[in-house]
């Protein structure tokens, strides 16, 4: 008897957690806003389909795309800066396409992670090729301007760059493309 109230309770709680999870499932229209610049939210988003695009300066006449996430390129992951920490959201995200989601909040990260024990894996290794692109970025931005700076000093007459990695970081800011991430 105790055994039937307890495997009717869990089932019950299993149908509650299902229910929320359901609940944390958004589709979204193409063009929306997904977060903004400035927003503070202690969630990230689990992409389920679709394609999303993140944004410095949104709307803005300097606005800059950072990089384009797509599930079809196994990334699945974005936003999670503001779930790990209580800052505004540094960029702006916009669905490209109809696009599905999972939110997951600071509240509903452990569950999330007991049903899907494998995900954390895959939010570090998503987490670490980030932070490597960036750090790549950085060096080669920092490589640029140092030999910018050389290239100066020796009072280059041509007024040419000597490398022409500076005219590529100098394009790739202007295009938008110089981060990823």
């Amino acid at each position: 008897m105790i055994e039937q109230h307890t495997a009717l309770a869990t089932k019950g709680a299993d149908i509650g957690k299902a229910r929320r999870n359901m609940e944390k499932i958004r589709k979204i229209k193409k063009g929306t806003v997904i977060f903004r610049a400035g927003d503070i939210e202690r969630c990230m988003y689990e992409m389920l389909w679709g394609t999303v695009d993140i944004y410095a300066n949104y709307g803005k006449p300097d606005e800059k795309l950072l990089t384009r996430l797509s599930v079809a390129e196994d990334v699945m992951y974005f936003g999670e800066m503001g779930m790990l920490e209580s800052m505004p959201r540094s960029a702006t995200a916009v669905a490209v396409e109809e696009t599905l989601i999972r939110v997951i909040t600071d509240e509903t990260f452990g569950e999330f992670l007991e049903e899907k024990p494998g995900k954390v894996m895959d939010i570090m290794q998503h987490m670490s090729e980030r932070i490597r692109e960036l750090t790549r970025n950085y060096m080669d931005a920092c490589r640029a301007v140092a030999q910018a700076e050389e290239a100066a000093e020796r009072n280059d007459q041509s007024g040419q760059w000597q490398d022409s990695s500076v005219d590529k970081f100098v394009d790739d800011y202007r295009l938008g493309t110089w981060i990823h991430l």
